[in-house]
């Protein structure tokens, strides 16, 4: 695994954040979703090990709320520029396991590329 407490520290100060409905609540997930893909720390939220290690919030109810508030496409069309910025959308493809639901992950991420222009 490629993280630091201070990635985990970070994803406990947003654990809150990320059920808001504003702005500052849109960037929380996108922030969340993205240190959790790009240290592959989604398995460690999901399954509650950081929550037994004394970060309680960190588990899958957070995790699947940075996708439930709403603007779940635009959510991931962040995610996905930003792996492909910083070359994670491998863990992203393995995690989602899917390639038709990879597939559609990124085609957000290119339509809203195309809606810029």
């Amino acid at each position: 695994m490629s993280y630091t407490t201070s990635t985990i520290n970070e994803l406990f100060r947003l654990r809150d954040k990320v059920g808001l409905s504003t702005a500052s609540g849109f960037k929380a997930r996108v922030r969340f979703v993205q240190l959790a893909y790009r240290h592959n720390l989604v398995r460690e939220i999901t399954s509650y090990h950081l929550w037994d290690r004394g970060f309680e919030g960190l588990g899958e109810r957070t995790f699947d709320t940075c996708f439930e508030m709403g603007d779940s496409p635009e959510v991931i069309a962040e995610l996905i520029r930003d792996a492909r910025a910083h070359g994670y959308a491998g863990n992203i493809e393995m995690e989602v396991g899917n390639p038709d639901c990879f597939a559609r992950w990124c085609g957000y991420a290119d339509r809203q590329q195309e809606l810029a222009f």
